[in-house]
């Protein structure tokens, strides 16, 4: 389909070549044609009128016959004169055909050997094959033949380009469905370094992190901790890892975490078979909690009655025009503490004014708000669109304070440019 389409255009721009000179060579062949008609009815009517002349006396025979010897004369040298030329215009065709008619054609016949050669050199036909087989990738999920023989076309990509991510992440895929994890795990890791769009690195990121949380038996190493870390900090919210740290609460027998983590994911999942999974998830949690004799709370709850709740009121300063697509971070840390968040949300520009709640709930690792008892709360408009701060960034940042396990309101305005 891509080069029938090619085809067509290479097509066109031969006719924007021909067609001009194909008018161009009519219209002097009509003009000849209308200028001996023309010259042909003047010798008719001059005929005419000599004629009415003799007939009414006022002209002799002989002189009528010399005058109309004299328009014959000059109806045959006029013909004789276009005859003349077309014959040099005939003559000449050598060097027009050389000159203003050869470059064209040579024109025409370049176009499509230049068309091709040059979209091999400009083009996009690597990423057009890449796509297709991304196509292929999704499209036999449960074709094993299928995926071995993308992992060869693939293969052959990521040697001659070894720092195409998105080549990684699809041999990844197909390496995964072979389950071949190990491997899969180290292309996603590829994938990832040479992905530099925030939000596609985080979600590569996070399939990476499943795969070795899975691989090292289900335990939270130093390399999956490192991991989530990463993404954390493009998306704190993101739910594979919400995930990931609600079934290692369930695996150290932390079902209150657990909960906490799973009812988190369940916010942002819509009705359906996961949300049905993450409530009977939630259901054992909470029969775990009531068997060893706890009693099991909700996130409400836990962080109105036993944590502070913090509402950050929101906005960007009147002078400053950022994107309304800039990513914003808001974040809640120790006052001289590890510098880890303790609670963290994430959104747009275009989503400010605003009004965000931080509690307990919002932990983004092991520890929440009640483990500080002071904090400060930061927001950073992010140009990298993750949550480092760059120089260049914007930034809002309030005084130190002791929450003491209640309520406060934390006006912020992001105006301030970062050095």
């Amino acid at each position: 389909m891509f080069w029938f389409f090619a085809a067509a255009l290479v097509l066109l721009a031969v006719l924007f070549v021909l067609l001009p000179l194909w008018k161009i060579h009519r219209a002097g062949e009509s003009g000849r044609a209308r200028r001996e008609q023309t010259n042909l009815l003047i010798f008719q009517e001059r005929v005419a009128e000599l004629e009415a002349e003799r007939a009414a006396g006022t002209l002799e025979e002989e002189n009528f016959q010399e005058l109309k010897r004299e328009l014959q004369r000059s109806l045959l040298s006029d013909v004789d004169a276009g005859a003349a030329d077309v014959q040099s215009k005939a003559e000449s065709s050598v060097s027009l055909f050389s000159r203003s008619r050869l470059i064209p054609l040579l024109l025409v016949l370049m176009v499509p050997p230049a068309t091709y050669l040059l979209y091999e050199q400009w083009g996009y036909q690597d990423e057009l094959e890449l796509a297709q087989l991304g196509e292929r990738t999704r499209a036999g999920v449960t074709n094993a033949e299928e995926a071995r023989d993308l992992i060869f076309a693939i293969g052959e990509i990521v040697q001659s380009d070894p720092e195409n991510g998105w080549a990684w992440f699809f041999l990844a895929q197909n390496l995964v469905n072979l389950g071949q994890f190990p491997e899969a795990a180290m292309s996603l890791e590829r994938a990832a370094a040479n992905i530099a769009e925030p939000q596609d690195k985080a979600e590569i990121l996070s399939q990476q992190a499943y795969l070795e949380y899975f691989l090292a038996e289900q335990k939270l190493t130093d390399k999956v901790q490192g991991i989530i870390d990463a993404i954390q900090l493009i998306n704190p919210n993101h739910q594979i890892v919400l995930d990931i740290l609600g079934m290692d609460a369930e695996q150290r027998g932390d079902y209150q975490t657990a909960i906490t983590y799973l009812r988190r994911i369940l916010q942002s999942t819509p009705p359906g078979a996961v949300a049905d999974d993450l409530n009977a998830r939630i259901a054992n949690a909470q029969q775990q909690l009531a068997a060893s004799g706890a009693a099991p709370q909700d996130g409400a709850q836990i962080a109105a009655e036993e944590g502070p709740t913090i509402e950050v009121q929101l906005s960007v300063g009147a002078d400053l025009n950022l994107p309304a697509d800039t990513r914003v971070f808001v974040s809640a840390l120790e006052v001289n503490g590890r510098g880890q968040p303790l609670a963290a949300e994430a959104m747009t520009v275009g989503d400010l004014p605003v009004t965000i709640t931080l509690t307990n709930a919002d932990a983004v690792g092991p520890f929440n708000l009640s483990s500080a008892e002071q904090i400060y709360i930061v927001a950073t408009a992010s140009s990298s669109g993750t949550a480092n701060v760059q120089a260049g960034d914007h930034q809002a940042r309030s005084e130190g304070f002791a929450h003491g396990n209640t309520h406060a309101i934390i006006p912020l305005v992001i105006e301030n440019i970062v050095p």
